[in-house]
């Protein structure tokens, strides 16, 4: 049977920065682990994603340390780029917003518009008058009406609620800190939500793959009256409406995501075998749900698209920094690239998969990580590998069959592990939780006495963690996998070892000290 393709989104990053270690651990490590597994499992399998060049953090972040923005998104887009290959993320395609995609953006939404899915009606925006310039999501900061958080004007990262000029509490000028802000009312591209309350009801309800807080949201926000989202805003920043009644508009980057999203799955789907609507799979923390499970899918019942309304959405929760939230404005963050230079790319990923933030909060401090990996993972393999290799020397006859408690044992083992990284039950901690299982297992089975037999099981035992390991930490798995076969890994293998060779003396290529 014709295994169904599968799309799979990175969250497309804001680059007023690069991609900070709570990114990594968050949707990127969580996407990219889903994609190598589900590959593994025989799917055709296509990651996409585009820089977010035109949301107001990028324009902001410009004006506040003077530069311009379009070399700003221009800089960090590629320092991304460079991030992801260092840590071995697969993707297919990584747009830069252009030509092309703006005038598909564009006309989507003035079609809509056209036809009386959109209307033109009046919002409510602040505007500066010591500046003389209307502020938008980034430029207004202030506490949220729901949570209490402090949050921008348009969304709440805690809560993932949206508020407005008319509801954000205390607002002030994000760049110079001025209260002085007033409202003034705009007429603008207008989706009506509330229109689309029954094809959001019926899409959630039918899709149980979603975590419990993104339902939750979705839930809350259908208790009362779904408000009105502004598709187009007042400024130069993005792509302009280009539509006499919408003059000095641009689309909102919230919409663009919508859009964009679409124009990526269509190209994606041509790299893809059959044809039949790939499933996608969006990948994104929690802090902008509310776009994802209410806006997006009301946007894409206006369009007519809903056949790419996700099959599935994995959210994570925030990934703090020495307990404290990660901010660039503050200066505290800790670029992912930064980290890759002084420890193996894999080693970080295991760690960050042993606290992920798929259900609740995680942390990362880098000396707790370097005594981590050492203590869990690079000692007890130093021990695996002397133990193998001694047992290697020892054993002239390597041709008999596998023991049969222990080759059940590790695919037993393997089949768990996988089964965390499907849509249904993807859970990246208990992943790497199962496989530190695995591991300790392979290592008492060293270290009672074995036979030829068992040895050629403990073989096999290799062959299932490299493969339970490979989502997450690549290329040690790889490493590991080529000391019992005689090919990489590719498609899920529960076959005998072809070889047995020495392993590895290390697990990592370089970690430093705690």
């Amino acid at each position: 049977m014709t295994q169904r393709s599968c799309i799979v989104t990175l969250p497309p990053p804001t680059p007023n920065g690069g991609l900070h270690v709570g990114h990594l651990a968050g949707p990127f490590l969580a996407s990219d682990a889903y994609t190598k597994a589900s590959r593994l499992a025989g799917h055709p399998t296509f990651v996409t994603s585009y820089s977010d060049v035109n949301q107001s953090y990028v324009r902001v972040t410009a004006q506040r340390q003077g530069r311009d923005p379009a070399e700003l998104a221009s800089t960090w887009t590629a320092d991304i780029r460079r991030t992801l290959d260092l840590y071995g993320c697969d993707v297919g395609e990584f747009l830069s917003p252009d030509a092309a995609t703006a005038d598909y953006t564009r006309r989507m939404f003035v079609a809509m518009y056209e036809r009386g899915l959109l209307v033109r009606k009046p919002f409510t925006f602040f505007y500066s008058p010591a500046r003389k310039a209307m502020l938008d999501e980034a430029g207004v900061s202030g506490y949220c009406p729901r949570c209490l958080d402090r949050c921008k004007c348009g969304i709440c990262e805690a809560c993932a609620f949206p508020n407005t000029a008319q509801t954000l509490l205390s607002p002030r000028d994000t760049l110079t800190g001025d209260t002085g802000l007033v409202a003034k009312t705009v007429d603008v591209l207008v989706l009506e939500v509330e229109r689309h309350r029954d094809a959001i009801a019926r899409y959630h309800a039918a899709n149980t793959r979603h975590r419990p807080r993104y339902r939750w949201l979705v839930e809350d926000a259908l208790r009362a009256p779904l408000a009105d989202f502004p598709v187009s805003l007042p400024g130069d920043w993005g792509v302009a409406v280009d539509h006499p009644q919408f003059v000095g508009q641009v689309i909102n980057p919230w919409a663009e995501v919508m859009s964009n999203f679409v124009y990526c799955y269509e190209r994606a789907a041509t790299h893809l075998p059959g044809t039949a609507t790939p499933q996608v799979v969006n990948f994104f923390g929690y802090d902008n749900s509310y776009f994802y499970a209410i806006v997006h899918v009301a946007l894409m019942d206006a369009a007519d698209c809903m056949q790419w309304a996700p099959h599935a959405v994995v959210i994570n929760e925030f990934y703090n920094l020495d307990h404290g939230k990660f901010s660039t404005s503050a200066n505290h963050v800790l670029w992912a690239g930064d980290v890759a230079q002084r420890h193996d790319p894999d080693a970080v990923r295991l760690f960050c998969a042993l606290n992920s933030p798929g259900f609740e909060k995680g942390n990362f401090n880098e000396p707790e990580m370097a005594r981590v990996v050492e203590s869990r993972l690079a000692a007890p393999w130093r021990r695996i590998a002397r133990l193998f290799n001694e047992r290697l020397a020892e054993l002239p006859d390597r041709s008999v069959a596998a023991d049969v408690a222990l080759t059940a044992a590790g695919r037993h083992a393997l089949r768990r592990v996988l089964a965390s990284y499907g849509a249904k039950r993807f859970h990246l901690r208990q992943a790497a939780e199962d496989i530190l299982h695995l591991q300790a297992y392979l290592l008492d089975s060293l270290e009672s006495p074995a036979d030829a037999t068992q040895f050629r099981g403990i073989a096999y035992l290799v062959k299932c963690l490299a493969q339970a390991m490979y989502p997450i930490a690549p290329g040690v798995a790889q490493r590991m996998f080529a000391a019992v076969s005689t090919h990489a890994i590719g498609a899920l293998d529960e076959a005998d070892v072809e070889r047995i060779a020495p392993l590895p003396a290390e697990l990592f290529l370089r970690v430093e000290a705690a």
